[in-house]
C-alpha cells in the first residue's frame, strides 16, 4: 500500500473526502486498507487511513463461525470545523 503525504501547507482549512476500501477480519478489524479515490489529493489520506485501522467491527458469522468480509468501501468526508 502506497500512501501520499500532505502537499500543502497552507494554513487555510479544505474540506474533502477521502475513499476507502478494505477487509475485515475474523476478529472484526479493518485490514488491507487501501486508498480508492481522494479529493484533494495527497491531503487527507494519512488521516483517513489512520482513523479507519483504528475502527472495530462486529465480525460477519456464517453458520455459527466468524468470517473473513472483503472488498468493503467507505468514505470518509471532512470538513473545516466552524468558529
Amino acid at each position: 500500500m502506497t500512501l501520499v503525504g500532505c502537499t500543502s501547507t497552507s494554513n487555510s482549512a479544505q474540506a474533502g473526502y477521502v475513499r476507502l476500501q478494505f477487509d475485515i477480519n475474523t476478529k472484526g478489524n479493518p485490514e488491507n486498507i487501501v486508498v480508492v479515490k481522494s479529493e484533494p489529493e495527497g491531503f487527507f489520506e494519512d488521516a483517513a487511513v489512520k482513523a479507519l485501522s483504528k475502527w472495530k467491527y462486529k465480525p460477519k458469522v456464517v453458520n455459527g463461525r466468524a468470517v473473513k468480509q472483503l472488498g468493503l468501501q467507505v468514505q470518509l468526508d471532512f470538513q473545516p470545523e466552524s468558529k
